[in-house]
């Protein structure tokens, strides 16, 4: 459903601009009220879980992580998280709480071929839990869920990496051992597979190719902590910033602001979703997301750093005023002058009309 209240079938054979745009650009342009899939078979019982390490041995199980991943077919997934371990019966007692590096891995295919594929992590190093075990597909979906209650206090932000060296693995592993609180995560994402062979102009998403995305999830429950770990977070995120990839994924991120959403796209993305923006939600009434800005609010953003002037040609009917000032103050009297001098009546105004004195500019026709 638009802002306008209509509602409308999309696909790639009805509206194919806004449903390019759907697929990344979040819930900036309608409410949807439906979704038609395709499905395909899973389960109902996989391969998957979680294996827990010492802290001490982040920086190796990552750097074997990150090996194994990069040649992994598209039916393991999972990510490598830098947590604290949870107070739970299964976590020895004496690391409860405490920074640990935990491997969530899932075998989208049969169990035992799965045991095969994923043998190389299975039996690397000496985990101190191991819960890899045939389990349903739903119940691997909802094994993180404790890991983000509800009420606490957040602060987030994201990026995709074009490469994992073995720096930012040491950098996150070093801060990490620091972390203000033991609800606070840092999630690495492995991409590629078959994410990365949909073609990059066929959706608003972009950065399929990005081989990492790296997820700072920051969350303690007293608002007096509030500075301590947002400091802690931004740094960690700025130290990760010289392997970035240009862009992130929108769902990970913070209230980060107008350039960070337009990052996130790439200019060309970007100005195609304000186009649609304008077309399908010109005032801006599906707001309370990642904000792709229509034009007027975009162009308000970009003022402050704005000169006093602007080239005509790129202008709008946008008044007397904003022709005056693309000349200033001097310059327009002179104009003017000989406004009066070469066409007192004004017989050509179909443009960012320069009223001759005494006359109100006519309006631009479009």
């Amino acid at each position: 459903m638009t802002a306008a209240g209509e509602v409308l079938e999309v696909d790639a054979d009805h509206e194919p601009d806004l449903f390019w745009a759907l697929r990344g650009g979040g819930g900036n342009f309608g409410v949807v009220t439906r979704f038609d899939f395709r499905a395909h078979r899973m389960g109902p019982v996989l391969l998957g879980g979680m294996l827990l390490y010492p802290h001490e041995a982040a920086v190796d199980v990552v750097r074997h992580y990150r090996e194994f991943m990069a040649e992994a077919p598209d039916e393991v997934n999972g990510a490598a998280a830098f947590i604290s371990a949870p107070p739970e019966p299964f976590v020895p007692e004496p690391v409860r709480g405490r920074p640990v590096v935990g491997l969530v891995v899932v075998y989208a295919g049969d169990v035992e071929e799965g045991r095969s594929v994923l043998r190389p992590l299975l039996e690397y190093g000496s985990p101190m839990v191991s819960m890899v075990q045939p389990m349903p597909y739903t119940a691997i979906q909802q094994m993180l869920d404790l890991a983000c209650p509800r009420g606490m206090r957040n602060w987030w932000t994201a990026d995709f990496l074009r490469d994992l060296p073995d720096e930012a693995i040491t950098g996150i592993a070093e801060r990490s051992g620091r972390v203000p609180s033991p609800l606070t995560q840092v999630i690495l994402a492995p991409g590629g597979g078959a994410l990365s062979r949909v073609p990059r102009e066929a959706t608003a998403f972009d950065l399929r190719d990005a081989p990492w995305n790296v997820h700072f999830l920051s969350m303690w429950p007293d608002p007096a902590d509030d500075e301590r770990n947002i400091a802690w977070t931004r740094e960690l995120a700025a130290s990760v910033k010289p392997h970035a990839a240009a862009g992130a994924y929108l769902n990970f991120l913070g209230d980060e602001g107008t350039d960070r959403v337009r990052a996130a796209f790439g200019p060309e993305k970007y100005a195609r979703l304000v186009a649609l923006k304008d077309r399908y939600d010109p005032h801006n009434l599906f707001c309370l997301n990642q904000n792709i800005a229509w034009t007027r609010e975009l162009a308000a953003s970009v003022k402050p750093h704005a000169a006093a002037g602007a080239y005509l040609n790129f202008l709008g009917d946008e008044g007397t005023d904003r022709v005056r000032a693309a000349f200033g103050p001097e310059k327009y009297a002179r104009l003017v002058a000989l406004k009066d001098r070469y066409d007192p009546h004004n017989l050509f105004c179909l443009n960012q009309n320069i009223a001759p004195s005494g006359q109100l500019p006519r309006p631009r026709a479009g």
